[in-house]
């Protein structure tokens, strides 16, 4: 949370904050979960982006934490479908 704040105090205008969900990308590292970006976004009065492991099953718990939005990628690397995959994670 300290980057959260540093990054914040430094001028930044939005951050990102993960890896909130268990992913490929950070193998046998858990997810830090939505406590802590629950705790991020309660700490910073800029924009937070939930970043790991998430998907449409998943996205609305991120935006219910306290984030603005969500960065995707294997998600959507891995679809078929790329505009109806969106439009299902909209709010």
């Amino acid at each position: 949370m300290q980057d959260a704040l540093e990054a914040q105090a430094l001028g930044c205008t939005y951050i990102t904050a993960g890896h909130v969900f268990e992913t490929d990308c950070k193998k046998g590292l858990p997810g830090r979960g939505l406590d802590f970006l629950r705790n991020v976004c309660a700490a910073v009065d800029i924009p937070v982006y939930g970043i790991g492991g998430i998907d449409a099953a998943n996205i609305a718990l991120v935006r219910n934490a306290g984030a603005k939005g969500a960065c995707l990628m294997s998600s959507l690397m891995q679809s078929d479908d790329v505009p109806g995959l969106l439009k299902s994670m909209e709010e």
